[in-house]
């Protein structure tokens, strides 16, 4: 078989595993209208909302719960949400999707971290956020180290999902990695640049080409320098393997005792590419729980990854998206 069919041979595997989604909760709010003026006041467009102009979806670590929902299995969601009415929300819009919400806690000292876009045909003319990014205290931290601990035997994989948004702390990381591998059960990391270090020893590193440029103090400009870059960061973290992810150039996997393999981009069209690493993180999660290759992972990763890209907004990859895309790569 040739890396395409495997890859589409390969998609039913996602489906049937339970994994652990340790993040930050984002919800990502839209506003779609139209532009047909600009304001007298100041030199700003106009926006007319339309009829049915508001929408909210589950963004950030509830994304990638999303995602793994949408691919056939089952996300124990754990993070923080505000004791607001957009906690409330995007809790419910978690739980009505399938998701196992019992380690989804309310902090009463921060928002819920929102993204308010304000759409008009499509196109983003401003995003307007709401967030406390200061480190939870000491005490709902704890809280939500004793429910991520207590869902750990129950489930095939963890991810990590950081955006930056003081859900996760140094302490939380290495308690989980530390009883998931005694356990034997894998973690992949999305991170960001605050914890870094502190995913030392996960199964699985995925950062973006800022992320690793930042760490790293390297250029990524091409394949040779996002090889460097990820051969460094394998050796600096002490993980089991980084995918350093490239955009349009494709993403570049190395493996503790291997060389850097470069994956290149499938997206044939980009219209969005919102939730794109959330995509990524999840099948490479998915993949990992099955047994599958890791550069068979990348590959399925990178086709749900294209076919996110070609949708507006934040999307919840599906089976038949990935498979399209492989057909569409012959």
């Amino acid at each position: 078989m040739d890396s395409r069919l495997d890859a589409a041979a390969s998609v039913g595997a996602l489906a049937g595993r339970r994994i652990l989604v340790v993040g930050d909760l984002i919800l990502d709010h839209y506003l779609e209208g139209l532009v047909e003026r600009v304001s007298p006041e100041a030199p700003v467009p106009v926006v007319t909302l339309s009829r049915d102009a508001e929408r909210s979806l589950p963004g950030g670590a509830a994304n990638v719960a999303m995602n793994i929902r949408s691919l056939g299995s089952l996300p124990v969601s754990a993070g923080l949400v505000g004791d607001d009415e957009h906690g409330r929300l995007l809790r419910s819009l978690l739980s009505a999707a399938g998701a196992d919400v019992s380690c989804v806690l309310t902090d009463a000292g921060r928002p819920t971290t929102t993204k308010t876009r304000i759409m008009a045909r499509h196109q983003q003319i401003l995003r307007i956020d709401r967030e406390v990014s200061d480190p939870a205290s000491p005490g709902v931290a704890a809280e939500l180290e004793r429910a991520v601990m207590g869902a750990l035997d129950s489930v095939d994989a963890v991810v990590f999902e950081d955006y930056d948004k003081g859900c996760i702390h140094p302490g939380l990381v290495a308690e989980v990695i530390s009883a998931a591998a005694a356990r034997g059960i894998p973690v992949a990391v999305d991170p960001k640049f605050r914890n870094f270090r502190a995913y030392r020893g996960c199964s699985l590193l995925k950062p973006n080409r800022s992320e690793a440029s930042r760490f790293t103090g390297m250029e990524i400009g091409d394949s040779a320098q996002a090889s460097g870059a990820a051969a460094k960061i394998l050796s600096e973290t002490g993980s089991e393997a980084v995918l350093l992810t490239l955009g349009e150039q494709g993403a570049v996997l190395v493996e503790k005792g291997g060389i850097p393999i470069l994956i290149p981009a499938a997206a044939r069209r980009v219209f969005d590419v919102s939730g794109a690493g959330d995509t990524v993180i999840s099948v490479m999660a998915l993949a990992i729980a099955a047994g599958m290759p890791l550069r068979l992972a990348a590959l399925l990763a990178n086709y749900a990854a294209a076919a996110v890209c070609a949708e507006p907004g934040v999307y919840a990859v599906k089976p038949a998206d990935i498979l399209r895309e492989i057909d569409a790569g012959a």
